[in-house]
């Protein structure tokens, strides 16, 4: 994206050769990747944003149960936007939605990168949901400190 933008200033304030729909390309395709598809990783990694002021100082019990109660509510969170992104992504799939511009663009395979994006991360946050019930502790947290490529 960062090349693709860069090389469009370049070429456009030097030359005066812009290329052709940067800026729906950007909109429309690197970015829905850029902020929907990390999000199954990041969650992986256990490095979403989280506030633990009170969480630190509970019992080990309630630490679990905490976490168990934050997963069911963000699994119906998840599954509600989840089922949205997809009727959507759908309904554009199903019209060919475009954009008309200089150039008309395709547009619609950013809304199913948006219901990929989520739809990995409700599951992500199941399988982690059911490891804490089932054994007590996140499995992906397990994985990620046996493997240093992963702590990166």
């Amino acid at each position: 994206m960062a090349v693709h933008v860069a090389l469009d200033a370049i070429l456009k304030y030097a030359f005066s050769i812009p290329i052709p729909a940067t800026l729906e390309t950007v909109a429309y395709y690197y970015m829905p990747c850029a902020v929907a598809l990390p999000l199954a990783f990041v969650e992986m990694k256990n490095q979403h944003v989280a506030v633990e002021m009170l969480h630190q100082m509970f019992p080990a019990g309630l630490q679990r149960a905490v976490l168990v109660f934050n997963g069911f509510v963000s699994l119906a969170f998840l599954s509600v936007i989840t089922f949205l992104a997809g009727r959507e992504a759908y309904r554009k799939f199903d019209i060919g939605e475009y954009m008309f511009g200089e150039y008309p663009i395709v547009i619609w395979p950013g809304r199913i990168v948006f219901f990929l994006g989520f739809l990995f991360f409700g599951i992500v946050v199941l399988m982690k949901t059911i490891s804490l019930i089932q054994t007590t502790t996140d499995h992906f947290a397990r994985l990620v400190d046996a493997d240093p490529e992963l702590q990166k």
